[in-house]
């Protein structure tokens, strides 16, 4: 592979303006030959806030520094220094209808909003989910998920798109799953007072249907939490109870308290860390000695974040004030919420895909 370039590059240095077009055509193509779908819906999920981000470099001379000889690479605090930005803003690492709904609907006017809000705001970091671009945008004092809520067609789109990213790939070589299920399996048949396994926050339901094919003998024993506006119109699924529950709040149903896992997929990257940690808060007081909370996570490396991350991570602060984390940041929320980070159990190396595991200290 690594002698690919050099012989593309050099077809390219003899070309004429015909020829180097060709070139291109051909790379577009054998890209989008490659590419999975989940690629391809990042590359135009994330378009127009890529315009949106160049524009507040531009505006903050970051190119500029980049550009200076010698300059080499940069660390956030050191472009911080340079610019009048903030450590934590520079350091973000940062299909069809419910792309449209979602991508250009929802985050189209958080895109536009941007450039202005960032220079009002003297380019410092967003801790406050009720003052982001997406207020702006969206011309709101509501936090994003409550206009989210109370708009169907954008607040159902964002359910399609989110059991579009769903898969069970968080399962397979997860041991500490994996034997708490065989366990129930071998000497707890039919048992069903205690909660194996809580999905909060957990939309449609697709994880618990996922977990149900692979362990049936876990049947009655999955609970699925989400906002009433999420779960009360939906479907029953077989095995599995539905509770309408909003977990900044405390867990209202005393049957479900001391399960043994309380499950969250692609939540608290939603929220900045106060909100986060106030989540993890309430389930702590649902947990008994032996239960784990099972983040469903990004964990960031420190250097080198690969573009589909950084992305995520800029979407998320500019719209709902949250962030994908490092290992540090995870540690730090988690010793706020007064909880012990147990194991990080990586299961997609490329896109830094992991569970976070939580216990009571």
């Amino acid at each position: 592979m690594d002698a690919i370039g050099p012989q593309v590059l050099e077809l390219a240095k003899d070309a004429d303006d015909v020829g180097r077009s060709k070139i291109i055509m051909n790379l577009r193509d054998l890209q989008r030959a490659i590419e999975t779908p989940m690629d391809s819906f990042f590359h135009i999920f994330n378009s127009h806030m890529q315009t949106a981000v160049i524009y507040v470099g531009v505006e903050l001379g970051l190119f500029k520094e980049l550009a200076k000889e010698n300059a080499g690479s940069m660390t956030a605090i050191q472009l911080a220094e340079k610019t009048r930005a903030s450590p934590q803003l520079l350091g973000s690492s940062d299909i069809s209808l419910r792309l449209k709904y979602f991508s250009l609907d929802t985050y189209g006017p958080v895109a536009q909003a941007l450039p202005s809000f960032l220079e009002e705001n003297k380019y410092q970091d967003i801790t406050d989910n009720r003052k982001t671009p997406f207020q702006r945008g969206h011309r709101t004092e509501q936090s994003a998920f409550e206009w989210l809520s109370q708009q169907p067609k954008l607040f159902g789109a964002l359910q399609l798109l989110m059991g579009g990213l769903q898969s069970n790939d968080w399962i397979i070589g997860f041991d500490l799953l994996d034997q708490a299920a065989q366990a129930v399996t071998a000497s707890q048949p039919g048992l069903s007072e205690k909660p194996f396994l809580v999905d909060v926050g957990g939309g449609h339901g697709h994880q618990c249907k996922q977990i149900l094919d692979k362990y049936p003998s876990l049947k009655g024993r999955l609970i699925l939490q989400d906002l009433s506006q999420a779960v009360d119109k939906l479907p029953p699924i077989d095995g599995v109870r539905i509770v309408a529950q909003n977990f900044f709040e405390k867990q209202v149903v005393e049957a479900l308290k001391g399960a043994t896992f309380y499950y969250l997929r692609r939540v608290m990257h939603d929220w900045p860390d106060a909100s986060a940690a106030k989540i993890l808060q309430h389930l702590k007081a649902a947990m008994n000695a032996d239960s784990k909370i099972l983040i469903d996570e990004v964990v960031l490396p420190e250097m080198n974040v690969h573009w589909h991350a950084a992305m995520a991570d800029i979407c998320m602060g500019f719209a709902f004030g949250g962030k994908e984390r490092t290992r540090r940041q995870w540690e730090d929320l988690v010793e706020e919420a007064g909880l012990r980070l147990e194991q990080v159990h990586t299961y997609n190396i490329s896109t830094y895909n992991s569970i976070v595991v939580l216990a009571v200290k």
